[in-house]
């Protein structure tokens, strides 16, 4: 099979910079991006003309211009455009900024939906293309002092299934992956607004079923299990990686489920 190339914001750290590794192992073309380019010195070096490190901030559009146009210019047409970038933070609703609200959604959806923007009209132009979402559990569950990240990942979620029933009868597919636990910098990196005495935030953790997750998962292993599936002749619209993610949707899943029945006679408006 003919090599790809590969678009992927954020791949400075994390499952960005795993997927870009790999896939340049593979013999694929990247383009790597960050805020600071300099910190993909190491990952393009022994790749030679396989590989191109760009500036880009994907809330900045003129930085999106210049890259997409920096990439086709290098490679040609982009194959997959991976929307990696994005970031969280921890607070409760009640406690955390505003303003923190309004500046990961500038990211992780306006930034993403920016970039996918960007590459759409080339990808339909040649009615072949592939887009992949990175995005989270956390998009399937709200977590306490994590609403601003999922209310974020549970936005992208409805864009990507969106996007992917308007695209793909024009021959582009369009995959969410859905994140658990991962050994990246990711939480660590997180910034937190302390919680009022009122709540007590490690009980709350585990009645949402995500206390004991620990380091998490390689994100190596992650990458290798998202480009399996990357790979099929009909790729998955929505991909839990992770037997962590796994299980804690399930949890939820039960919950609603059983809720659900619940209440299916009030959901029917038959009203005692």
């Amino acid at each position: 099979m003919p090599a790809k190339t590969w678009m992927i914001t954020g791949c400075s750290t994390g499952f960005g910079r795993a997927l870009a590794e790999l896939l340049l192992t593979r013999g694929e073309r990247v383009v790597a991006t960050a805020r600071r380019p300099e910190t993909l010195a190491e990952l393009v070096a022994s790749h030679g003309d396989r590989a191109l490190a760009l500036p880009l901030d994907i809330t900045d559009g003129d930085s999106i211009t210049a890259a997409v146009a920096a990439a086709s210019d290098r490679f040609g047409a982009i194959d997959v455009l991976v929307n990696n970038a994005g970031y969280g933070g921890l607070g409760t609703v009640e406690d955390a900024p505003l303003s923190e609200a309004r500046a990961m959604f500038e990211t992780n959806i306006f930034g993403t939906l920016a970039m996918t923007k960007a590459v759409l009209p080339a990808m339909i132009a040649r009615r072949n293309g592939q887009i992949v979402m990175i995005g989270s559990v956390a998009g399937q569950i709200g977590f306490p002092a994590l609403a601003h990240y999922s209310a974020s990942k549970f936005a992208l979620a409805g864009l990507t299934e969106s996007l992917a029933a308007e695209v793909a009868p024009l021959g582009i597919a369009v995959t969410l992956a859905e994140l658990g636990p991962f050994a990246t910098h990711f939480t660590s990196s997180m910034g937190m607004t302390a919680p009022s005495a009122h709540y007590d935030l490690g009980a709350l953790s585990v009645a949402a079923g995500n206390s004991q997750w620990g380091a998490g998962d390689d994100p190596a292993d992650g990458a290798a299990a998202l480009l399996a599936a990357l790979a099929a002749p009909e790729p998955p619209r929505r991909l839990i990686l992770g037997q962590p993610g796994l299980d804690v949707v399930a949890l939820h899943e039960g919950r609603r489920t059983a809720e659900r029945a619940q209440w299916l006679a009030v959901s029917r408006l038959e009203i005692p």
